[in-house]
């Protein structure tokens, strides 16, 4: 669809990956909206497990799962009822006083504990879906550029010739490593506090074995102090995003100095670019600078969260700061968007090569073939070439103009002497091809060693994809056993 940002140079509709970084924001659900079909998913596995240990009776299950039904329905109108207390209000309203009877054994604190567990969890599955997806289309677009060779920078400045395919699967390693982070909380998140009630747990005989199985948990959060005083899991939920944004950040960041006019060696898809209101020229980078702006808001909840918790002591505190479900929306809709960014940029190969050819990229290499040439020690090699490089800009050379003649002049001057160098050797150290294709060790920029790291990152995304069906499914089911249940009462 058009909007008023589509004018001039990039008239053409925003990718909807594009058009999500402007509309996330505005759909976003406050916390306690985004958990409030965990807390009914909740209350019925409670009343079961209450049922099932004769701490309630059939008769008033039944009663009490009829009556969620009906409260449930009423909040999708009247937001009012997502908070507990209402909530519980309302039902008591609907069905009598045995609906305060579903609250045996029970505090808003380990409700709170619970229902925010099984929200993260569902949202750190649809993280890893997202970089899942950013891993393939890097994977995709790394395979097309086995044999682009580009220049790799440090501290921006043009340093060695590495290849398109090589830069791409460095990130893809580093988004996998993100994924690994998110697998690894998920275990940490997917724990069941239910039972804790406000931190001395209940007399009452519960099953918290059951409502863990009910709510499809791995496990439990054992004290039931912890079970409501921890929010370490929260922190590191903010922790994970901040340290996966910062790579995703960079990524936006390089892409967008790839493309500026200056260097042009990449070109956006239209799709994914704007324009300017007042230049018709302009092709911005609106994709690449909004993902940027969510990159480095998310160190904000971050520093919320972990202060909240330096300011309370080691008990359950409404002081605690939650991780808001619109970040994790604005870091969805940043994923999404790159995502397509890579997918659909155009990397301009030739000029890739020539800045590679021309602009000194290859100086290491001359310095690696003068110590094996000339049998003389790497930093006189280091010192040589330094001195051409310096001739060279004076004459206003490029790299592959650089002369035999040359290098024994800055041989003489440095060493007293001249070395020996042959032209052929200096052709091919010149070459910035030839140097990509001698760094084929494990983990090089050579065609052969990427498209082995794409080989292996291939299976691993796949392993990543069966990991996340089987967590998604264990929640299935468990979903499935708990409507089993349900229905089983509600029949009387």
């Amino acid at each position: 669809m058009n909007d008023g940002s589509r004018i001039g140079r990039s008239a053409v509709p925003k990718a909807p990956e594009y058009q999500e970084l402007y509309e996330y924001d505005a759909r976003a659900l406050s916390l306690t909206n985004a958990t409030f079909p965990y807390e009914v998913q909740q209350h019925r596995a409670h009343v079961v497990m209450l049922a099932e240990q004769h701490i309630i009776t059939r008769d008033e299950v039944h009663t009490i799962l009829l009556g969620l039904s009906v409260i449930e329905k009423q909040a999708e109108t009247d937001p009012s009822l997502r908070a507990y207390l209402p909530y519980e209000k309302a039902l008591i309203k609907e069905i009598g006083h045995d609906a305060g009877k579903m609250h045996t054994g029970r505090s808003r604190d380990d409700i709170f504990a619970t229902v925010t567990r099984m929200f993260y969890r569902d949202q750190i599955n649809r993280v890893i879906e997202g970089l899942i997806a950013l891993r393939e289309a890097l994977v995709t677009k790394a395979a097309a550029n086995l044999d682009t060779v580009m220049v790799v920078y440090t501290h921006r400045k043009e340093a060695q010739p590495v290849t398109l395919g090589h830069y791409l699967m460095a990130i893809s390693e580093s988004v996998g490593k993100s994924i690994e982070r998110y697998e690894q909380l998920y275990a940490r998140m997917n724990l069941n506090p239910l039972g804790a009630a406000a931190s001395a747990g209940s007399s009452w005989p519960l099953n918290r074995g059951r409502t863990t199985e009910l709510l499809g948990f791995d496990g439990m959060v054992i004290d039931t102090v912890e079970g409501v005083a921890s929010w370490e899991h929260i922190a590191e939920f903010a922790a994970d995003d901040a340290i996966y944004l910062s790579t995703l950040g960079r990524l936006a960041s390089e892409i967008q100095l790839w493309s500026t006019d200056e260097y042009a060696v990449v070109d956006l898809d239209p799709s994914f670019a704007g324009t300017s209101s007042i230049m018709p020229q302009k092709k911005n980078p609106d994709s690449l600078e909004r993902s940027r702006q969510i990159a480095a808001a998310a160190v904000g909840p971050l520093v919320s969260i972990v202060t909240s918790l330096n300011s309370i002591e080691y008990q359950f505190s409404l002081v605690r700061v939650a991780l808001d479900p619109r970040a994790i929306d604005a870091m969805m809709a940043a994923t999404h968007a790159m995502t397509g960014v890579v997918r659909t940029m155009q990397p301009d190969k030739a000029r890739m090569l020539k800045y590679a050819t021309e602009n000194y990229s290859t100086m290491t290499d001359l310095a690696d073939t003068l110590v094996r040439e000339g049998n003389i020690a790497f930093r006189d090699a280091h010192e040589i070439v330094a001195h051409v490089v310096i001739a060279a800009l004076d004459r206003h050379a490029t790299a592959d103009q650089i002369t035999l003649g040359m290098i024994q002049q800055a041989a003489q001057a440095e060493l007293g002497h001249p070395i020996t160098l042959s032209a052929r050797a200096l052709k091919e150290a010149l070459d910035p091809v030839r140097s990509v294709a001698s760094r084929d060790g494990v983990g090089g920029p050579a065609p052969s060693s990427v498209r082995r790291m794409i080989e292996t990152t291939i299976v691993d995304i796949a392993g990543e994809n069966v990991r996340l069906a089987e967590r998604r499914g264990h929640l299935a089911g468990a979903k499935e056993m708990l409507d089993i249940a349900v229905v089983s009462y509600e029949r009387n």
